[in-house]
């Protein structure tokens, strides 16, 4: 009888501790990380209902780059099949990690002489991290950028049209270089 009455304090125990450390995890997932308020983190949040099927790890199925006339042309960055991946969670934090296949070394010079003074093309890498929120009205994703390898990222909202279909996720972004409009176009796999 002593034995099997202290087994239900044990377990009584365990149960209470738990759901103890449970409310404590909920709460704590309540706050920033830094333990102050980030006024930047509660407006980054993502809308419930579109982060839902975005939650999770994705891994880069192809990267094209596209100029304004439909040429599809060589990422001098990443290059050709670039290995990549993509995490959303529920709180509202992303990251971002791309690299070009077959690196082993930074190129020390470019092909293309104009991409020299370019680190993203030397180093053949790129990665960010933030927060990010949905905009499911004009289907767009912004990843807010809190740490990146490129300093002059810090503090930018990328704003990426995007398609969620099933499990493949695909971003699009359009900028102009050199005068030229280019789409960069990301397919994104969900890891399982």
């Amino acid at each position: 009888m002593e034995r099997s009455s202290r087994r239900a304090v044990i377990v009584l125990t365990t149960l209470v501790f738990a759901g103890g450390m449970a409310s404590a995890t909920t709460d704590a997932s309540r706050e920033p990380s830094n333990n102050h308020h980030d006024p930047q983190a509660e407006r980054a949040r993502p809308a419930a209902s579109a982060s839902t099927g975005l939650i999770g790890a994705w891994q880069l199925v192809s990267r094209t780059v596209r100029r304004g006339d439909g040429t599809v042309v060589a990422d001098p960055v990443l290059g050709e099949r670039p290995l990549g991946r993509l995490f959303y969670d529920a709180s509202g934090v992303m990251m971002l990690q791309m690299m070009r296949m077959g690196r082993t070394t930074a190129i020390s010079k470019p092909t293309n002489s104009a991409d020299a003074a370019n680190a993203r093309v030397v180093l053949g890498y790129d990665a960010y991290f933030g927060r990010y929120t949905v905009d499911q009205a004009v289907g767009t994703i912004t990843h807010h950028v809190e740490g990146s390898l490129f300093p002059e990222d810090l503090g930018d909202d990328f704003v990426r049209p995007f398609t969620l279909d099933g499990d493949t996720l695909t971003l699009s972004l359009t900028s102009v270089a050199n005068g030229t409009e280019i789409t960069r176009t990301l397919v994104f796999r969900r890891s399982r």
